[in-house]
């Protein structure tokens, strides 16, 4: 790599480290707050809604709560779908969305069902147009009525709410979703199920407690100090797991939240009997997809508040993307035979997620080798060299085949190798464990 590659890393690493820093985000806090006591506006949290969306289903079920727990305005905006450059592959995520909502709704005592039949466009827009002709307050308590009409396909309710709201044409709906996308993407971000407050966005009921923390240190919350919305446990934790399973873990090197989720597994595995197969894939840009601005930024600042709640390392970036992961793939097949896969990519990720260490230098590679207790001199036979690429392209296409597109993903198996459940992100985490209790539960 030339220096002016070097340099351009360098660059970005700084202008991340400080970014992502403690100190920049109080910062960015306190301006917004004095603009807000300057100019005598509310605590007004935008709240991103796209009909057809399973985790803003869920999400519309915890706005009177939240309204009522907070002195804040909730300023609702019926978005349409995101942009193509936010959702590589459509259909995969829609499916995907479905199911993890079906999964996890159970756990926050909030509703999802469907009748599995494919929504119309007709329908979609009925939706939108009864939630555009609303209120607030009129959203806030008929959201989630909409929204069973709409999941459970039952165009006979739609057509009895939309005749009882003003007429509007179509014109005038494609207009008002338009505007609401447009301001979607002045917020900071591209999806529905959002909370937008004051310069920061927080995606679905799974970040929904990082912005009650921030209105709750801002004395914007009425009573007490007990957050909305708490995930339960429905299995019995003391009871004691004997069962191993094996978790195929699809990792990506220049995937934040793949780093997250391995620092997680990791300590999960000293706790549970698990067996962890690391199935390496290329980064989605490298795969010939796109993310915009406004996603990467949303990751990496999402990423942040969840290593800081978590107690990781992680802001000291240098993008491993192109060189880095390409060197990265070409020594795991020496790893793997040596049985070093977790400690290799632990190592590695934390580096380049961490540390600010480039991780296409010898000199970054050598390191890790080394703290392995391994020889450099045969492993730097397998750097540069193509071996390794058929099977990360194996690991892609079994990835896709369990519905998944990117990662971090899991293949969740029991000691028989019979796939028990496929999962999506390091936020789900926390359901393999509870999966686990739940079969021995079962078993007693």
């Amino acid at each position: 790599m030339i220096i002016i590659d070097w340099l351009k890393l360098e660059s970005r690493r700084l202008f991340l480290k400080k970014y992502l820093s403690k100190s920049t985000l109080l910062k960015k806090r306190n301006k917004k707050e004095d603009l807000r006591i300057k100019h005598e506006r509310p605590h007004e949290v935008f709240y991103l809604h796209q009909v057809d969306d399973p985790y803003s289903h869920l999400c519309c079920q915890v706005l009177d709560q939240l309204n009522a727990a907070y002195n804040i305005k909730i300023t609702p905006l019926v978005v349409g779908e995101p942009p193509e450059s936010a959702t590589p592959e459509v259909e995969l995520l829609k499916k995907h969305s479905i199911d993890d909502a079906s999964m996890i709704a159970p756990f926050y005592g909030l509703d999802f069902s469907t009748n599995k039949n494919k929504m119309s466009i007709e329908m979609i827009e009925k939706a939108q147009t009864i939630l555009l002709s609303m209120n607030s307050d009129q959203f806030i308590s008929m959201a989630k009525i909409v929204g069973e009409a709409l999941w459970g396909n039952d165009i006979k309710a739609l057509d009895e709410m939309v005749r009882s709201t003003t007429s509007m044409t179509k014109e005038k709906l494609v207009k008002k979703i338009e505007n609401n996308n447009k301001k979607r993407k002045e917020l900071g971000h591209y999806l529905g199920a959002v909370f937008a407050y004051e310069g920061e966005c927080y995606w679905s009921i799974d970040r929904l407690p990082f912005l009650e923390k921030r209105l709750q240190d801002l004395n914007a919350n009425k009573d007490n100090k007990i957050l909305i919305l708490e995930r339960n446990s429905s299995n019995n934790k003391t009871l004691v797991l004997s069962q191993t399973i094996e978790i195929d873990f699809f990792i990506s090197a220049r995937s934040p939240y793949s780093y997250l989720a391995l620092k997680q597994l990791i300590q999960l595995k000293k706790r549970l009997p698990i067996k962890i197969n690391y199935r390496p894939i290329l980064p989605m840009v490298m795969r010939g997809m796109k993310i915009n601005l406004e996603k990467g930024l949303y990751i990496l600042s999402d990423c942040k508040r969840i290593a800081n709640q978590k107690e990781i390392s992680f802001g000291n970036i240098v993008d491993p993307l192109g060189k880095a992961v390409e060197r990265c793939y070409s020594i795991f097949p020496y790893i793997k035979r040596l049985d070093k896969e977790e400690e290799f990519f632990d190592l590695f990720l934390t580096d380049v997620w961490a540390k600010g260490r480039h991780g296409y230098l010898d000199k970054t590679l050598k390191n890790i080798i080394l703290k392995l207790g391994l020889s450099w001199d045969d492993a730097k036979k397998e750097v540069d060299t193509n071996y390794w690429r058929k099977e990360i392209e194996n690991n892609r296409k079994r990835m896709y085949e369990i519905g998944k597109w990117g990662p971090p993903s899991f293949s969740v198996k029991n000691e028989n190798g019979q796939v028990l459940i496929n999962l999506w992100g390091q936020d789900r985490i926390w359901l393999i464990e509870e999966m686990m209790y739940l079969m021995k539960d079962k078993d007693k």
